[in-house]
C-alpha cells in the first residue's frame, strides 16, 4: 500500500487528506472508497486501522473535513452540513472521481448522506450506484423524535462551552457520556480522545453544531429514513438499544440494507473493531462482483 498526501486549495476550501493506493487484484481493480471522519479526530487517525483491513478497492480517499486535520474552510462564515458536502463536490472534482462506493463514522455519517441526498446527482450527472457504510451515524440513534431533540440540546450545550474558551476536561467527557454510555472502564483510552477532540476544539464546535441543527430541523425525516442506497450500518453491542432498533428497523424498510452489531465495541468501534468492520465491507463489496 502507498499513501499519497492531499494538500492544496479548492474554491471554498484548504483540502488535506490521503489517498492510500493499493497493488491492482482481480477484486479490487478500479474500485474507488471515499471515508468521512467524525466530529473532532482527523481521517488518517480515524481510518487508517480499517484501511489496514480493505482489499476490494484499489484507492481510498480519507479526507479531512474542514476544521479537523489539516482541512480548514477559506472564509469563515456560520457552517452548515451543505459546507461539507461542497468541500466533498470540490475535492472529488479535483481528483477527478466520478464512481466510488462512501463511507462515514458519526458526524461522517450525517456529511456522507447530505452528499448523496443533494450534491451527488448535480456533481455526477446521475444517481448514486456505489455503496454506503455507516458507523453509528450521528443522525440514526433513535426512532423518536423526542431523543433526537435532546440529543441536539445535548451538543448545543458542549458546543457553547468550546465556543466560549470555557471547556475544560469535564466538557469533553460529557460528550464521551453521550455517545458511549455504557463504554467498559477505560482512563487510558478516554484521555487520548478527549486530547484528540481538544487539539481540533473549534472543529469539533462547529461539527456539534451542524449535527445540533440538523437533529433539530430534519428529525422527522431521520425518524423515518429508509436507504434508497445499497449499504452496511454498524452499531457497537454496548451502545444503547434505540441505536440497534433504529438501525434493524433500517435494515427491514430498505431493499438492500445490512445491519451488523459489533460485540463488545462501543461508539470508538471505528478504532477498536477495524478487522470486524474491514471484513464485513469486504463481503458487501465482494456481492457486487
Amino acid at each position: 500500500m502507498e499513501k499519497h498526501q492531499i494538500n492544496f486549495n479548492t474554491a471554498t476550501v484548504h483540502q488535506h487528506g490521503w489517498i492510500f493506493q493499493y497493488p491492482e487484484t482481480s477484486s479490487n481493480s478500479g474500485n474507488r472508497l471515499v471515508l468521512l471522519h467524525g466530529a473532532g479526530v482527523a481521517g488518517e487517525v480515524t481510518w487508517t486501522y480499517v484501511c489496514n483491513y480493505l482489499d476490494h478497492w484499489q484507492e481510498i480517499l480519507v479526507v479531512d473535513l474542514a476544521g479537523m486535520g489539516g482541512a480548514e474552510f477559506l472564509t469563515k462564515n456560520d457552517v452548515e452540513a451543505s459546507n461539507f458536502s461542497l468541500q466533498l463536490v470540490e475535492l472529488l472534482e479535483a481528483l477527478d472521481w466520478q464512481q466510488f462506493d462512501i463511507g462515514g463514522y458519526s458526524f461522517g455519517g450525517l456529511i456522507a448522506l447530505d452528499y448523496l441526498s443533494n450534491f451527488h446527482s448535480s456533481y455526477s450527472g446521475e444517481g448514486f450506484e456505489g455503496l454506503l457504510f455507516l458507523i453509528e451515524p450521528a443522525m440514526l440513534f433513535s426512532s423518536k423524535i423526542a431523543d433526537l431533540n435532546n440529543k441536539a440540546a445535548e451538543y448545543a450545550s458542549i458546543a457553547r462551552e468550546i465556543e466560549k474558551g470555557e471547556a475544560d476536561v469535564s466538557v469533553y467527557r460529557r460528550f464521551l457520556n453521550s455517545v458511549s454510555p455504557n463504554r467498559k472502564p477505560n482512563a487510558t483510552a478516554d484521555e487520548l480522545t478527549m486530547q484528540r477532540l481538544r487539539e481540533n476544539a473549534s472543529g469539533f464546535a462547529v461539527a456539534l453544531r451542524v449535527v445540533e441543527k440538523n437533529l433539530t430541523a430534519r428529525g422527522k425525516d431521520f425518524v423515518a429514513w429508509q436507504s434508497p442506497y445499497s449499504g452496511v450500518s454498524f452499531v457497537g453491542g454496548l451502545s444503547r438499544e434505540p441505536m440497534k432498533q433504529r438501525h434493524r428497523l433500517l435494515s427491514e424498510q430498505s431493499p438492500d440494507w445490512q445491519f451488523i452489531e459489533v460485540p463488545n465495541s462501543d461508539h470508538s468501534l471505528v478504532f477498536t473493531k477495524p478487522r470486524t468492520i474491514a471484513k464485513a465491507m469486504n463481503a458487501k463489496k465482494a456481492e457486487q462482483r
